[in-house]
């Protein structure tokens, strides 16, 4: 047991140093949840949902939920959050972030758009102090565990899109970097959230008439010096359905597949750890399901549908 113990300190340790914030293996199918300028940039409300439980059958090992929406406002407006839970170990993180975003027509068509994105967060940090046990009786950081304050934070983004077909941007989360003592010392200790950039971006080929390929690629640089590139390539058919697996530099391998039914889009991750931690965990599942709504389809196109206009069999 202390040796599960031991590994599980290493690895929330490493989470909390390396990557403060959650990212999970299926962030391609919600953009904004990387780049706020991503906001209200589909043509549909999607109201996504997603689960992760990391290095199953790992005493304590992270699990993350989250839900997030975002839609279109006025013309060029975006405006959208999310709530997440974030839990590992004896430490959970919980918060709420509010995005909005200008999108700025960069052609006649409306094929090309850019849209600058905001943020703004607020995260509560808590220590279960029933499943901690030290080597010190009155350990200050045990018993200051259970402080709950709100620590606000400030994201932006830039982000390009066109059409539904490619996109790239840039980001940057935490810039308050706030130093807040979480643990209510009456010496204050720092506590900074550090900065995290992301720099993402992919494109989704034609092969065929039915058949595509969805590429992305997200690099992740931490100003602690930590840096982290994910690269995905899924095989698509009529949007449809997917298939497909991604890398994780030095972390893991992770196989994909989902599909979509109506307005429900659902997909399943599966990540074969390549680090150590591999060695005591059976890989990590993640599952996602969005509802979109008030989205548009070839049926809006039809004559009969344009009931303010004379037939024209040449529309």
């Amino acid at each position: 047991m202390k040796k599960y113990i031991t590994i599980l300190a290493i690895a929330v340790s490493s989470i909390a140093t390396a990557q403060q914030m959650s990212l999970n293996s299926q962030y391609l199918f919600n953009e904004m949840m990387v780049n706020p300028g991503a906001t209200g940039a589909k043509d549909y409300i999607p109201i996504h949902f997603n689960f992760r439980k990391q290095w199953t059958n790992f005493p304590g090992s992270p699990t993350t939920q989250f839900v997030s929406a975002h839609s279109a406002i006025a013309k060029k407006m975006g405006f959208g959050g999310a709530l997440y839970n974030d839990v590992a170990g004896p430490s959970r993180r919980t918060g709420l972030v509010i995005n909005t975003a200008y999108h700025l027509r960069l052609d006649a068509r409306n094929e090309h758009k850019l849209g600058v994105g905001i943020g703004v967060s607020l995260s509560q940090h808590l220590i279960d102090i029933t499943k901690l046990t030290t080597y010190l009786p009155d350990d200050p950081a045990v018993l200051r565990g259970y402080n709950n304050q709100m620590v606000p934070d400030a994201n932006v983004g830039v982000f390009y899109h066109y059409k539904n077909k490619g996109f790239a941007g840039i980001s940057a989360y935490n810039l308050a970097q706030l130093n807040r003592d979480i643990y209510n010392f009456e010496t204050t200790f720092g506590n900074p959230v550090v900065r995290t950039y992301y720099v993402f971006g992919g494109y989704h080929f034609a092969l065929g008439k039915n058949i595509g390929l969805k590429t992305t690629a997200l690099g992740q640089v931490i100003e602690t010096g930590t840096w982290q590139v994910d690269g995905t390539l899924l095989l698509t058919y009529k949007d449809l359905f997917w298939i497909g697996g991604s890398y994780r530099h030095t972390d893991a391998v992770a196989f994909m597949a989902g599909g979509q039914v109506g307005p429900m889009k659902f997909g399943y991750s599966y990540d074969y750890t390549l680090s150590d931690i591999g060695n005591y965990s059976s890989g990590s599942h993640e599952i996602f399901l969005e509802l979109q709504l008030f989205k548009s389809g070839d049926d809006a196109k039809t004559p009969w549908l344009k009931r303010n206009r004379v037939y024209d069999p040449r529309m």
